[in-house]
C-alpha cells in the first residue's frame, strides 16, 4: 500500500539528505520531490514530497531523523495543490509542443 508524506528542510541539510535518500536502496526507489519552499509557500527551506511503500516511508523518516520536519496536514494539502498545479501547467505546455 502506497502512502505520502511532506517535510521541510533546511536548505543546509537538503544536499545531504538528497545523497542519503537516493543513495539507500530501499529509499532511491520511492518517489521523492525536493522542492523550493519559498516558490510554493513563501517559507525558507525546501519540501521533500514522498510517495512510496509504508517500508520506503519508515525508511526515509529514518534517514531524514531530526534533519527535516513532516508538516501538519492543512500546509500539507497546501503543498500538494501546488504541486499538482505545476504538474498541470507543465503538461499543457508539453502537449502545445506536440499538440
Amino acid at each position: 500500500m502506497e502512502g505520502q508524506q511532506v517535510y521541510l528542510i533546511s536548505g543546509e541539510d537538503l544536499e545531504k539528505v538528497r545523497q542519503a535518500l537516493m543513495g539507500d536502496e530501499i529509499t532511491s526507489k520511492a518517489n521523492i520531490v525536493f522542492k523550493d519552499a519559498k516558490l510554493l509557500t513563501g517559507r525558507e527551506g525546501y519540501y521533500i514530497r514522498v510517495i512510496g511503500t509504508e517500508e520506503q516511508l519508515k525508511r526515509i523518516k529514518e534517514i531524514i531523523g531530526e534533519s527535516a520536519k513532516e508538516i501538519e496536514a492543512k500546509e500539507v494539502e497546501e503543498v500538494l495543490k501546488k504541486l499538482q498545479e505545476e504538474d498541470e501547467s507543465a503538461l499543457a505546455g508539453f502537449g502545445s509542443i506536440f499538440g
